[in-house]
């Protein structure tokens, strides 16, 4: 159905940014699936072509898409309440599943980082980028509810799940913040972590009072 209807990139930016809205639950479950299929792979690169903005731009903005339905389902955060299990399960998750996909489309492109690798698993993510640059690992700590950060650059982290993202608490700064300070220098590129899954865009704070929290 959607692929008789998406036939060129405004089309494709207008069924992105219209999906939140789209209330007949069958196109709405159709559209939400879209991207993940090998249909859309083979669409999208029909539409789009070979052009390297056009591609990124728009993978940005599907990124964007993945992350609001992967948080929606859960209701929002409310600074005032602690994230139950259920919920710090299904955050901290999609924020590691989507940080991995990022250090991956990010790894690609640095052809310097020849021995760079990027893995996920167990709650645990692990980015080697050599013995020049060092590693990155990221892991949920689930007892405290918390994600942890070791940097080669700036050490240990510890943080909390604040006003729908993560922060460490000693200096109020967010986990894609940090990253989008000291991954540029590695890649020799920019990196837009805020992109990823509960980075803090607004996106989060704009739907929350149409969802709830469950038990």
């Amino acid at each position: 159905m959607l692929s008789r209807i998406v036939l060129s990139i405004p089309v494709l930016r207008t069924v992105i940014k219209a999906t939140p809205h789209i209330t007949n639950r069958r196109f709405r479950g159709e559209t939400k699936n879209f991207n993940r299929s090998r249909q859309f792979q083979n669409h999208f690169t029909r539409i789009i072509g070979t052009n390297r903005k056009d591609r990124k731009d728009i993978l940005l903005e599907l990124r964007s898409m993945k992350a609001y339905y992967s948080s929606e389902t859960i209701g929002p955060y409310k600074p005032d309440l602690e994230l139950n299990s259920v919920q710090f399960e299904k955050i901290s998750n999609d924020t590691l599943e989507s940080l991995t996909e990022y250090f991956d489309e990010l790894v690609e492109g640095a052809a310097h980082l020849k021995d760079a690798d990027v893995s996920y698993g167990d709650g645990v993510l692990t980015v080697k980028f050599g013995k020049q640059e060092g590693t990155y690992v990221i892991n949920r700590q689930t007892p405290n509810k918390q994600i942890w950060l070791s940097s080669p650059k700036s050490g240990p982290k510890r943080y909390d799940f604040v006003d729908g993202k993560w922060i460490y608490k000693h200096d109020g700064k967010s986990l894609h913040d940090l990253l989008n300070k000291e991954i540029p220098a590695i890649i020799r590129n920019q990196a837009l972590f805020e992109k990823c899954s509960y980075s803090g865009m607004e996106q989060y704070s704009d739907r929350a009072e149409s969802n709830s929290i469950p038990d």
